[in-house]
């Protein structure tokens, strides 16, 4: 029986000393059905499918993370196969097995949870085996052998030291509360947003915390709004996909950024 089918049941056993002691902290089943909220409020209709996201960031607190990140990957892997069985039951489509991150942020309340959805179909999830009712080892590799549980850390490398970056453009914020901060362009995505792991962190209370996101492309930049409260804009215009140039006005908030080419 997985964990998950059996969390109703035996919470009062399993988390006895993580979450009874604990003054009622989260408990995991109810991650896993804030997690089918999120599926179901952000399935997109196309001609012959309804799609819906396969990759799901849970933020909690660090006193809600620390004992459900002792669980390890199987977690992870057992809150997979619940959204998969229960999108299949409804009918839904996902461009591959969902992925799950959990990270620690001090920034949510105790008991709460925030949850970003996104769509990428070049995420490839491994389950692995199952033997004797157990996942075999090779279980925690999933997803490029890289673990979801994560605590909240911002890299703050010169523009310089940051392998990979193109030097010949970059972007910059020319109003708003980071005014003049910038941020060296490169063929990777950079998202930008008031979370403290996004490439360009903004402190607008205006912007989302995962708010936009900026790749490169053949004959520019590509924008993408990350399905912000707020809204994108370039030059003027709401937009949800996005070409951008050197010099568009890219506002998102109260803050407007500029691609520019380094002289």
């Amino acid at each position: 029986m997985s964990i998950l089918a059996r969390f109703e049941g035996m919470a009062e056993f399993l988390f006895t000393g993580a979450f009874k002691k604990g003054a009622g902290r989260l408990q995991p089943v109810e991650i896993a059905k804030e997690l089918v909220k999120a599926m179901l409020k952000n399935k997109q209709v196309s001609i012959s499918q309804v799609y819906v996201p396969n990759i799901y960031r849970v933020y909690l607190h660090s006193s809600d993370w620390g004992p459900i990140a002792s669980f390890g990957d199987v977690f992870l892997i057992e809150l997979s196969k619940y959204l998969f069985a229960e999108a299949e039951r409804n009918g839904y489509t996902f461009l591959t097995k969902p992925a799950i991150e959990l990270h620690a942020d001090e920034t949510v309340e105790p008991r709460e949870m925030v949850v970003e959805v996104d769509f990428d179909d070049s995420i490839d999830v491994d389950w692995g085996e199952e033997e004797n009712g157990n996942y075999a080892s090779n279980a925690s590799n999933w997803r490029e052998s890289t673990t979801f549980f994560r605590e909240s850390v911002k890299t703050n490398l010169p523009l310089e030291d940051r392998p990979g970056r193109n030097p010949d453009y970059f972007l910059e914020i020319i109003e708003g509360p980071d005014k003049g901060q910038k941020v060296s362009l490169q063929d990777a995505d950079v998202v930008i947003g008031r979370h403290g792991q996004c490439d360009l962190v903004l402190h607008d209370p205006e912007v989302s915390r995962r708010h936009m996101k900026l790749a490169s492309g053949e004959n520019g930049w590509w924008l993408d709004d990350l399905g912000s409260t707020n809204g994108s804009f370039v030059n003027g215009q709401r937009i949800t996909h996005q070409t951008a140039a050197p010099g568009d006005r890219i506002q998102i908030g109260q803050s407007v950024l500029v691609i520019q080419k380094s002289l």
